[in-house]
């Protein structure tokens, strides 16, 4: 039977390079041959899937790494997602996913989830205030006295009150602008707002890279593919703000990363709705994978492209960082947050390390 009562969480140092063919079981050590269990995965053409499994450990092997996996039930789904959120699990479990304030809030028990490394990172921050502010200050280049505000996935995070709400601005831009969108509408990684003055966007990535425009035609009910027809949409008609004043559309650059492209649409809206507040957008990337992928999508330089993508006076209004650097900035040394340290310098990616933090 493909279930497990494993409530562990594998880190770096616990685990040994495995992939789907060999079967193995990640975790150092285990001796579980994985070719006699099997754990359902997702249906294909109307057949289930089903993917190595180690009951021993509770976890589901795939290509790529592995997912915390105890059984079929909610309450399974709960205990698996928990052990891969190593801070503030049980504020995520109420808001998120009991409630369905996320998209594919399921996901978060898989090692190279982005949504889980943001989420234990950011609500970290959160705990200690004047972490954001430091960020905060960073991006908009000025000392922020304020209080920041920290929204994932377009709902308020509050760990004093336990109580999570949605980001009006946010909501009234998807309502303009993708009101027709019926899947994945635009959800924003992670935003510091500062009430009035300052709205800031940031598009997180863990170990994949930055979604380009294609070619192809969106299925009914999706957001835009093709190039011409994000424009059609957040720019030409878009009655909040005037985006060509925003986006220079004569001289578009040769790479079209159309996840940033609508950060940018939002963050100017959102700001604009907010009181004419100031924006920023910013890529979050792993400079570990950067440095592994190099001459490979994930390493592409995005700054260049994406600066060039606006007006002289908005260039500044983009720009990136890596965890890395975030953790240079905001984390490092700092006594409030010793386990986030431990966290990021075990955490794997791929089984393997995550980043380039010693």
């Amino acid at each position: 039977m493909s279930q497990s009562t494993c409530t562990m969480s594998f880190l770096r140092n616990d685990l040994q390079v495995t992939r789907l063919w060999n079967s193995k079981c990640p975790v150092k050590n285990c001796s579980t041959d994985m070719g006699r269990h099997k754990a359902p995965f997702q249906k294909y053409k109307g057949t289930m899937r089903y993917l190595p499994f180690c009951p021993e450990h509770g976890i589901r092997v795939h290509s790529s790494g592995f997912v915390y996996y105890n059984g079929r039930d909610r309450t399974d789904l709960i205990t698996a997602t928990k052990r891969n959120l190593l801070f503030h699990s049980d504020y995520y479990i109420e808001n998120f996913l009991k409630n369905g304030n996320k998209m594919e809030s399921g996901r978060l028990c898989y090692e190279n989830s982005e949504d889980a490394l943001t989420y234990n990172v950011f609500t970290e921050l959160l705990a200690n205030g004047e972490a954001l502010k430091r960020l905060a200050s960073h991006f908009l280049r000025r000392k922020v006295e304020e209080e920041v505000e920290l929204y994932l996935w377009g709902g308020k995070i509050d760990l004093k009150q336990q109580t999570f709400s949605a980001y009006a601005p946010l909501e009234e831009v998807r309502r303009q602008l993708e009101g027709d969108i019926k899947r994945f509408g635009t959800e924003p990684d992670i935003m510091l707002i500062v009430p009035q003055k300052a709205v800031i966007c940031i598009e997180a990535k863990f170990g994949s890279k930055n979604s380009l425009a294609g070619d192809k035609e969106e299925s009914e009910g999706d957001k835009p593919k093709k190039q011409e027809k994000l424009i059609q949409r957040y720019c030409n008609n878009n009655k909040i703000i005037d985006a060509s004043q925003i986006i220079d559309l004569e001289n578009l650059p040769p790479l079209f990363y159309e996840q940033l492209f609508r950060n940018i649409i939002f963050a100017a809206s959102m700001a604009e709705l907010e009181g004419q507040a100031e924006w920023h957008v910013v890529n979050l990337r792993n400079q570990h994978v950067m440095n592994v992928k190099r001459g490979k999508p994930e390493s592409h330089p995005v700054m260049r492209n994406m600066r060039s993508l606006l007006k002289p006076k908005y260039k500044k209004h983009f720009s990136h960082m890596t965890w890395e650097d975030l953790f240079q900035l905001t984390i490092k040394g700092q006594d409030a947050f010793a386990n986030l340290t431990w966290y990021l310098k075990n955490k794997s990616l791929g089984c393997a390390r995550a980043f380039n933090i010693l």
